[in-house]
């Protein structure tokens, strides 16, 4: 069961009103990713009891990445894209579900236990992203979620468009993706 049939869509999203912004600082307490790995900039707006969450990821060509990826060309890799948004989606995991337990013993981490994406077109240094990512069901099922995203680069004109060669574009990245909280002695003999 869908927890909201309106919202199917990334401006669905961006154009929704919930319950405000969270800042940089605020967010990184949902999430055990630090820098350099964290790529949450800002959530502009979100409703965790509804599920889902507008975000926005600066894309600064200071970032390590683009010293190999590629020097000629820069182009942010698919891998980050994909990354940063499932941090979104942890970070409305854990705000819908609760927060995963700290206990040495039983402490429990998020997963990703199945992700589908696709891509549209490449993001540069210097795109400003935004992120929209909703939950699929309304409640949990074993202690999992599944989430779509889409990720479009702000005042892109050729979503809608099309370009100089009449080639319009679909989202930088968009898919759906599945979260799991486990006890982190499920991985004892990985070595996590």
């Amino acid at each position: 069961m869908l927890h909201d049939p309106t919202l199917h869509t990334a401006e669905e999203i961006f154009g929704r009103k919930g319950n405000g912004p969270i800042g940089h600082s605020e967010a990184k307490q949902y999430l055990r990713h630090t820098h350099p790995v964290l790529g949450v900039d800002r959530i502009l707006d979100h409703n965790f009891s509804e599920g889902w969450l507008h975000a926005v990821r600066a894309i600064s060509c200071s970032q390590p990445v683009f010293a190999g990826h590629f020097p000629d060309a820069a182009v942010y890799p698919g891998t980050h894209l994909i990354q940063d948004t499932i941090q979104l989606a942890i970070l409305l995991f854990i705000g819908k579900t609760g927060p995963l337990k700290k206990t040495e013993m039983d402490q429990e981490i998020s997963v990703v236990t199945d992700v589908k994406s696709s891509f549209g077109h490449p993001v540069a240094p210097g795109n400003l992203l935004d992120i929209a990512v909703w939950a699929q069901e309304q409640g949990t099922t074993r202690g999992a979620l599944r989430f779509h995203f889409d990720v479009k680069v702000r005042d892109f004109p050729y979503y809608t468009q099309p370009n100089p060669y009449g080639i319009t574009f679909s989202s930088a990245a968009k898919g759906e993706c599945e979260l799991r909280r486990v006890r982190r002695r499920m991985y004892v003999h990985i070595g996590i």
